[in-house]
């Protein structure tokens, strides 16, 4: 049983972050169910609810917070960094496994990071009337 821990240690993160992952997902619906609850009552009053229950229905209040640039700025830099310890690792020879899997990490990031900055780009070029 020892042995079976020390092999698979490692799984000890992914579950606990799909723990949390859970529990954010279960807050949120939470939370929009509680608004729901709100917004009945006052349809049931027959007065205009007031815009936050309808920006936690809407998640309205999240999409002003979210900066496409701000991801694409992270990605590049996690990119830049995995690209640079790919190539240190094809340098130095330590072996194709790891070469091939810093090098799928960078071209995730590089993926990431470019889907980002089109996404940055699109919303100032509706923004701006273009």
């Amino acid at each position: 049983m020892i042995e079976l821990f020390r092999e698979f240690f490692w799984l000890i993160f992914p579950i606990l972050g799909m723990g949390i992952a859970f529990m954010a997902v279960a807050g949120e619906f939470g939370r929009q169910k509680r608004a729901l609850e709100v917004l009945r009552v006052y349809a049931e009053k027959g007065t205009e609810p007031p815009a936050s229950v309808l920006a936690v229905l809407s998640r309205a209040s999240s999409e002003k917070k979210r900066n496409p640039m701000a991801g694409f700025a992270l990605f590049a830099v996690l990119a830049a960094g995995f690209g640079a310890v790919t190539l240190w690792f094809a340098y130095m020879g330590f072996g194709w496994p790891f070469e091939l899997g810093f090098g799928i990490a960078f071209f995730v990031m590089v993926a990431i990071a470019a889907a980002n900055l089109v996404s940055a780009l699109s919303k100032n070029s509706s923004a701006n009337g273009g």
